[in-house]
């Protein structure tokens, strides 16, 4: 009977089976080179602010790029500046894309601000455009709009709280800022600087810098500039094969555009503003029911626009109490005074409804500036109706029989009856008038008493 462990010739065997696997591994380790992909480059276009929408956007690129295995997503970026928490989004997405993310800051004059540095440099290929600029990337902070360079802390004394919270905020923003840079090899010094000190620079500065990998002047040229380059994607090794390659672009789906457009301050506080408008023309006139449905609808729409956005509380106060003050004009004679007081409301209500550490977007001052102009010269048009009215003579009730003429029916002494607009009065007057005489009220005595003089006209 055989031995157990079978046969010298099965060990060996099993003994080079065990061994060709375990080399076979340590040279797949050891090349971890992924294989190139080919074919198509999927394009997107990001231009304007960095929101829910954006990041939405930018992964059903990733999922196209992938579903066509495409040879790398194209992003065309040109930014102001966003929401920090979709900055975040954005960046960990691309950071963790199986799908080669370029980013080219254009066209000429496009500008990669804020949250476009952290977007840009997450990228595997960093690119721009002649006459681009990327930097700045400083975070808003409260109460005060951006800190300039050089300026600490320590310099706002009268608000130590919010200090704190903008330092925090300012080592959060700089250290992510260090490790996206340095995961892609690019100039991490530089890339905190733009945080703490608001640096910004052109694209040839950039390119000396280290901060971008290259600069192009169409899409075509970058590609074939491109063609080659190794990246890491998942941290495996991959080279671009990107020469000659269509482009296909990918718009915005429907629901990505309304949020886009939602999710800008300037239309958030013009349906704030228009909302609040529309209700107080609905109680300036009532029964119109138009301006108030209307009103109803943009506030309705204005309030969503404040669920996609960060918004500061005061801010939001500040437009309920405007718009209290334009309905109490209607019910109160302030000659104006509640008017003006809305408009300031309305001024700094709008001044401070974004200005908040999560975003480093706010209303335009032309948005807000237009729309206190228009509310204000609509207040100025009511208030001289009002003051006009006061100068009009009175035209019904008892009061408004003064300056009517009529004619005697009787008189006996200082008193008779008289007819007046269709009716018969009781009258008195200073002399004896006959029947038929025509006569005039210069006065309304009461208990349905008219006094009369002789009629001149």
């Amino acid at each position: 009977m055989p031995k157990a462990g079978g046969s010298p010739l099965l060990r060996v065997s099993v003994f080079f089976l065990i061994l060709s696997a375990i080399l076979g591994y340590q040279v797949s380790a050891a090349d971890p080179e992924v294989s190139p992909r080919t074919g198509e480059i999927v394009e997107i276009e990001i231009n304007g602010s960095i929101n829910p929408s954006t990041v939405d956007y930018i992964k059903t690129g990733l999922l196209e790029a992938r579903a066509r295995n495409a040879a790398a997503l194209l992003i065309l970026l040109d930014t102001p500046g966003g929401l920090l928490n979709s900055t975040k989004d954005i960046v960990k997405v691309i950071l963790n894309s199986e799908v080669p993310v370029i980013v080219y800051v254009y066209p000429r004059g496009a500008t990669a601000t804020s949250a476009g540095v952290f977007i840009t440099l997450s990228a595997h290929v960093a690119a721009m455009s002649p006459g681009t600029s990327i930097g700045a990337a400083h975070p808003v902070m409260l109460g005060g709009g951006q800190r300039g360079p050089g300026k600490k802390p320590e310099e706002k004394k009268d608000d130590k709280s919010s200090d704190v919270m903008n330092e925090k905020i300012e080592n959060f923003a700089s250290s992510f800022m260090e490790s996206i840079a340095k995961e892609r090899g690019r100039n991490a010094e530089w890339a905190v600087d733009s945080v703490r000190k608001s640096v910004s620079v052109t694209a040839d500065e950039a390119l000396k810098k280290k901060v971008i990998d290259i600069i192009s002047p169409d899409i075509p040229t970058l590609l074939s500039e491109i063609d080659g380059k190794e990246v890491k994607l998942s941290g495996k090794s991959a080279r671009l094969e990107t020469a000659g390659a269509s482009t296909q672009r990918l718009e915005m789906s429907l629901r990505q555009k309304v949020v886009n457009i939602l999710s800008t301050p300037d239309i958030a506080f013009l349906l704030l503003s228009l909302g609040s408008l529309g209700i107080f023309l609905e109680f300036y006139n009532p029964g119109l029911i138009f301006p108030g449905v209307a009103g109803l609808i943009a506030l309705l729409i204005g309030f969503v626009s404040l669920q996609i956005l960060p918004f500061n509380y005061a801010g939001l106060i500040l437009l309920f109490v405007a718009m209290a003050l334009l309905i109490s004009e209607v019910y109160v004679t302030s000659y104006g005074l509640l008017s003006l007081a809305a408009l300031a409301c309305l001024v700094f209500g709008g001044l401070l409804l974004f200005d908040t550490p999560e975003s480093d977007l706010g209303v335009s001052r032309g948005t807000i500036a237009t729309v206190a102009v228009s509310i204000g010269l609509l207040s100025v048009f009511i208030v001289y109706l009002g003051i006009k009215s006061f100068k009009v003579p009175v035209q019904g009730g008892f009061e408004g029989m003064v300056g009517q003429k009529g004619e005697v029916i009787s008189w006996s002494q200082k008193s008779g009856k008289v007819f007046i607009g269709g009716e018969y009065w009781e009258a008195t007057g200073e002399r004896e008038f006959s029947p038929g005489e025509k006569i005039k009220v210069i006065e309304s005595t009461g208990d349905l008493v008219v006094r009369v003089s002789d009629y001149d006209g």
